[in-house]
């Protein structure tokens, strides 16, 4: 116990209270006892709730530090330092290590302590941002409660910043700019103020480049936008959201420093150029989960401030001639870029970037101010290439669709070897595919010609001599060097397949030797006799029966293939097993961006939607071979690998598939957000559109991509493709907090709870959908329920009151995707953007 009148420490009796901004205070004491600890103490109810900490509080959210929770402090505790004499308790030297005001984040205090998971705020000098006290399970004979001292990722987080590292700014001195401990520059008189941070000016899509004069264009990047900023010595590396990425981008940084200037703003992107020098978002990514950023390029396109003048309102060619003049000093050999422009015309910019494989251009006003936000002076336009290829083969037609499924095609190079590119399996009419089949079945032949690739083509190619021309619209090529989004626009009856030569696309895959058949001579126009079927193509049908009662789909054996899985309705018969399995090989292609490769659970109906139905997340026996089971810290999950898993998961009667909003490459981060926009009873579809726009606006100001589908029930989703190396738990909060702010500010129309008493004419945005193991239903998933309905990926122009979600169901899809002639959801991934607020350090796993 202590003795007040032996010590200098103040006593029990009347305090001060709080802070003189009326906050709870806060104060850590640095206490060299006989085992030095910190005594970390915040005010509440008229005392100091006190923990004795070891090894002392950290900016680090990997630093897990222990706090031992001991007895309140008086408040007038808080101002103590001196030393505590020998012989009583708690002898030795106390100084003030860190002081300031906290709030608690989670409202009640006292609840949250007694839970055991407690969250605050701290405002200090040396300890800023988001901590959690987290009491740990109690040990026998354990006199005090062991907890946690955590810190938060956020804005505030450190890498290392341990107590040693924090006493390196003392007590007093300006809080740091966020990562900077040095000094900035005294303002002279007359600069205008460098701004803190700035909200990014963004670029409106558009489907073709501006006409006339007055515009510029440039590269579009695919990489992290940046802002760097310089005050003096002070220098600080800005995510578009207003994180500090400084120490993580520190080459960059030092780079900034070099500069001439004495205040600056540059606005950029961060990329990683591959081999090919495009960059590559997978190659940026890459850099960061390895920690070899040094290899990163910023490419700068902006000058917002420069030695105390204001450019923001200045035109974009003042600007950029300013910035040009810049970068001519800065060395080649470092990480900054200047982002070469061309003032010729847009369109033909465009050809030439899409010619070698870009993602498109930026267009942008050389009249124009900066001005933060989506607007008309910056316009994007996406590369859509016009070219001819060789028609190597087609596959068979699957589900209603006649003639053929999908072309594979191909082109030469200047030495007459043959590259295979990918397939293309839309832009077809009812009479261009019965054509283009006629046309087809009389150049077939057994065996694929020799030929180079990065992908295999698809195994039930039916294979024909290379002399047909089928001219395309595609997006560009994948990383292996594949067509992108192809689309059928006829063929080029007066272009000999000999001609199609054209350069070899960048690849970061080796091509490897494809078929079987030696090297063929350019095509023949001579024979067009109908070679003998052969035993192997004659088995490619699209359902062939084997024993009874069963049918063989896309190489999948299904039993029970006329099982009804849903009754007949007004639109038609019964729907069984093979109708599934056939509509999953219809749509397979489109389906498989959201579905294969990601961790999914199953509603299986054996006996119909009628019947008993199972939500899984585990496969028994007997389950067939493209379907595996695995799990990502202790949640478990069902995946397959190709589009095969969808005509196996038909098999087992899996009517519903539910995915996660993450890869399983990655399970343990988001690439996605869900906002299930669930109607209660009396809510018309008029108004659930109305609040699928708002969210929509809602994701938009937050700097995320919103895409709508329809659940394949009453309601609504909208999606947001993100990127983040937070934790599930931090991607959760921010989509309850999303939630809850539309609740708050309509809550006559919303409501984020599940509380069905209290849903009767409100919308509930359900965000659970988003968390470890939490699912959604995915894109193309049948429905169990009577009439097949379909989760349907819709375009925002089909997001009107008319909307009529009942007419996309198992029976109308595949028409619905013949005839579409782009993907509502092209770009889906593209538009993947850092999540806003919070942190994106990698989370630590768990152990196992």
């Amino acid at each position: 116990m202590r003795d007040f009148t032996r010590t200098p420490e103040p006593g029990p009796g009347p305090s001060k209270g709080a802070s003189a901004e009326g906050k709870p205070l806060f104060v850590v004491q640095k206490h060299d006892a006989s085992r030095l600890h910190w005594d970390f103490r915040l005010e509440h109810g008229g005392v100091l709730w006190s923990w004795a900490v070891p090894k002392g509080p950290s900016l680090d959210p990997h630093h897990k530090r222990l706090a031992m929770h001991v007895e309140d402090h008086p408040v007038d505790y808080a101002a103590f330092e001196g030393t505590i004499p020998k012989g009583n308790y708690g002898a030795g030297t106390v100084e003030i290590w860190d002081r300031g005001t906290w709030a608690p984040i989670n409202g009640d205090a006292e609840a949250a302590l007694a839970k055991g998971e407690f969250k605050f705020r701290l405002d200090g000098e040396r300890l800023q941002g988001g901590f959690v006290l987290i009491r740990l399970k109690p040990r026998p004979r354990e006199k005090s409660e062991s907890w946690l001292l955590i810190k938060e990722h956020d804005e505030f987080e450190r890498e290392g910043a341990d107590a040693a590292a924090l006493e390196e700014r003392k007590l007093g001195a300006a809080k740091p700019a966020r990562a900077s401990k040095k000094k900035a520059p005294a303002k002279r008189k007359g600069d205008a103020e460098l701004p803190e941070t700035q909200a990014p000016q963004l670029a409106q899509l558009v489907r073709t480049p501006p006409a006339g004069e007055g515009w510029v264009s440039e590269v579009k990047f695919d990489g992290y936008r940046m802002l760097a900023r310089k005050d003096g010595d002070q220098v600080r590396i800005i995510t578009r959201n207003g994180l500090d990425w400084t120490e993580r981008l520190p080459d960059l940084a030092a780079a900034v420093a070099a500069m001439e200037p004495r205040t600056l703003m540059l606005d950029g992107e961060l990329v990683a150029l591959g081999k090919n020098g495009i960059s590559s978002f997978a190659g940026l990514q890459d850099a960061f989960s390895t920690g070899r950023t040094r290899s990163l390029s910023y490419y700068v396109f902006d000058l917002l401030h420069l030695d105390g003048t204001d450019l923001r309102p200045q035109p974009l060619s003042a600007r950029r001639t300013a910035l040009e003049q810049l970068m001519q000093d800065v060395p080649k050999a470092g990480p900054l870029r200047f982002s070469e422009h061309l003032e010729s015309d847009t369109a033909r910019v465009k050809q030439e970037v899409c010619a070698i494989g870009l993602e498109g251009i930026i267009c942008k006003r050389l009249d124009a101010p900066y001005r933060p936000g989506r607007g008309g002076d910056w316009v994007k336009v996406k590369c859509e290439n016009r070219e001819e290829f060789i028609i190597l083969g087609y596959t068979p037609p699957a589900g209603s669709r006649q003639g053929l499924g999908s072309l594979q095609l191909g082109f030469r190079d200047d030495g007459g070897q043959l590259y295979f590119i990918g397939g293309c399996g839309t832009g077809f009419s009812a009479r261009i595919l019965r054509t283009l089949t006629e046309r087809l079945e009389v150049l077939r032949i057994d065996t694929p010609l020799s030929m180079l690739g990065t992908e295999k083509p698809q195994r039930d190619t039916i294979w024909v001599k290379p002399e047909l021309v089928a001219e395309l619209t595609y997006a560009g090529f994948t990383g292996g060097g594949m067509l992108r989004h192809a689309s059928f626009q006829g063929l080029r009856e007066d272009k000999p397949a000999d001609e199609v030569v054209r350069p070899i696309p960048p690849s970061d895959a080796k091509r490897t030797q494809l078929g079987t058949a030696e090297k063929q001579p350019g095509p023949s126009r001579e024979s067009k006799a109908d070679p003998k079927p052969t035993a192997s193509r004659a088995t490619i049908v699209v359902a062939r029966k084997t024993e009874r009662g069963a049918a063989e789909i896309g190489g999948v054996r299904i039993s029970h293939a006329d099982r009804p899985l849903w009754p007949e309705d007004a639109n038609g018969p019964a729907l069984t097993k093979q109708d599934l399995a056939l509509y999953w090989q219809t749509v397979g292609e489109q389906a498989a961006p959201g579905i294969v490769g990601r961790p999914l659970a199953f509603v299986r109906c054996p006996d119909g939607i009628g019947g008993e139905q199972f939500f899984q997340k585990h496969l028994g026996r007997g389950m067939p071979e493209a379907l595996h089971e695995a799990e990502a810290d202790g949640a478990p999950y069902v995946a397959f690998a190709d589009a095969s898993g969808l005509v196996a998961a038909a098999q087992i009667a899996a009517v519903e598939l539910h995915s996660w909003g993450s890869s399983e490459a990655d399970p343990v981060h988001a690439d996605r957000l869900v906002f299930d926009l669930d109607p209660g009873d009396g809510v018309t579809m008029p108004t659930i559109v109305q609040a699928a726009r708002e969210v929509k606006q809602r994701l938009e100001a937050a700097g995320l991509a919103a895409f709508c589908r329809t659940s394949g029930g009453k309601g609504l989703h909208v999606v947001a493709p993100v990127r983040t190396k937070a934790g599930w738990d931090q991607v959760r909060a921010w989509c309850r907090a999303f939630a809850e702010a539309m609740e708050a500010d309509a809550p006559g129309r919303f409501i984020s709870t599940t509380r069905k008493k209290d849903r009767d004419g409100k919308i509930l945005v359900d965000w659970l959908r988003n968390g470890l193991g939490s699912t959604a239903i995915a894109s193309f998933s049948p429905r169990a329920r009577p009439g097949a309905g379909v989760a349907t990926p819709l375009a925002w122009r089909e997001v009107t009151e008319t909307l009529d979600p009942q007419v996309f169901n198992l029976r109308t899809i595949p028409a619905r995707l013949a005839r579409q002639k782009a993907d509502p959801w092209e770009g889906f991934a593209d538009e993947a953007r850092d999540l806003p607020g919070i942190s994106d350090k990698p989370a630590r796993k768990k152990k196992s």
